[in-house]
């Protein structure tokens, strides 16, 4: 086996993070250091590189393992396929509002398999994304709970509470999902301490770490199932039913698209459309209500209803009265 010069410690790195990826089981220090033909206190300065490019490095009883959820296996796409990851890519382009080298890596990584005109594409997006402000600290928590939910290890994460205090929570990951509402990115957990299921957003956490607990995700849990009782991710009340009027032209834009799993649609009158929907809560579905203007009355809950015509009433208030001081202004 031949020996790298101190020039070439950057194809000796990669070779290390080969060598472990070959070895699931670890090697010992000195046995990497003569597989690479330097000192074993060298070899502990290449261990503390790699890790310094996050990837996932531990030892267990004297040997340096890769964690083995960290790589995924290569995979051809015909150019149908191609086509739906490319989508997939610029969805994701809309969705993250910030640069993430994990992002920009896999994105890269996959261009590398696709056909040409497709790749193009995507490095083209790339390069998009590369340009917005990058936040390590996300990338480092969104690791640390993607190695968790991998490897079944229960996460602890620093987590602000309604006070705004910062306080250490200890969640098992049972899967992360993207909301269009913000551009965020939210993990369900079930949370040690309070015996339930909760959703934590991403962009909230501090700091997360993985432990040595383990844990188990129930076989009857599916996230689909779970998730189809929101509106978008919350679980914020007990299920309730929405029901909803648009007014053309909207009506013909909400016929369109299945909105929720639970909606019913219905002839409304002079070409209205009715919708039913049923949600754990109304806290996610009432600013999509009001994204739809004076198109939209809400038929029940009464509540709902009322909050509606409360949140119209200042906004007609406040941009009233932008719209009557120009008026004076300009009179």
């Amino acid at each position: 086996m031949g020996s790298f010069e101190k020039g070439d410690r950057g194809a000796r790195i990669l070779k290390l993070q080969t060598l472990l990826q070959g070895n699931p089981r670890g090697l010992f220090p000195r046995e990497i250091a003569r597989r690479t033909g330097v000192t074993t206190r060298t070899t502990y300065r290449d261990i503390a590189a790699l890790e310094s490019m996050n990837v996932p490095i531990y030892e267990d009883e004297g040997r340096i393992i890769i964690d083995p959820n960290y790589f995924v296996a290569p995979v051809k796409f015909t150019l149908r396929e191609a086509m739906a990851l490319l989508i997939g890519v610029r969805l994701m382009h809309r969705h993250s509002d910030e640069a993430d080298p994990d992002i920009a890596d896999a994105f890269t990584k996959l261009a590398a398999v696709l056909p040409a005109p497709v790749a193009e594409y995507v490095h083209a997006t790339v390069r998009q994304m590369a340009e917005r402000p990058s936040n390590p600290g996300f990338s480092r928590v969104f690791q640390a709970i993607a190695l968790g939910w991998a490897g079944r290890k229960v996460v602890r994460i620093w987590y602000p509470s309604a006070s705004g205090d910062l306080k250490p929570r200890l969640i098992e990951p049972y899967f992360v999902e993207p909301s269009l509402i913000g551009h965020s990115s939210y993990v369900v957990a079930r949370d040690r301490d309070l015996q339930e299921m909760r959703t934590f957003k991403l962009e909230r956490i501090d700091r997360a770490e993985s432990t040595h607990q383990t844990y188990d995700i129930p076989r009857e849990f599916d996230i689909n199932a779970y998730l189809s009782k929101a509106w978008g991710i919350f679980h914020s009340g007990e299920p309730v039913e929405v029901r909803l009027r648009f007014y053309p032209p909207a009506a013909a834009r909400v016929r369109e698209t299945i909105w929720h799993p639970s909606q019913q649609l219905s002839p409304g009158p002079e070409g209205a459309v009715d919708m039913s929907v049923t949600v754990a809560g109304t806290v996610e579905i009432t600013p999509w209500i009001l994204g739809w203007g004076d198109a939209v009355e809400v038929l029940a809950p009464v509540d709902l209803r009322g909050r509606i015509a409360e949140t119209a009433s200042r906004l007609a208030d406040r941009n009233g009265a932008v719209v009557a001081r120009r008026a004076t202004v300009g009179g």
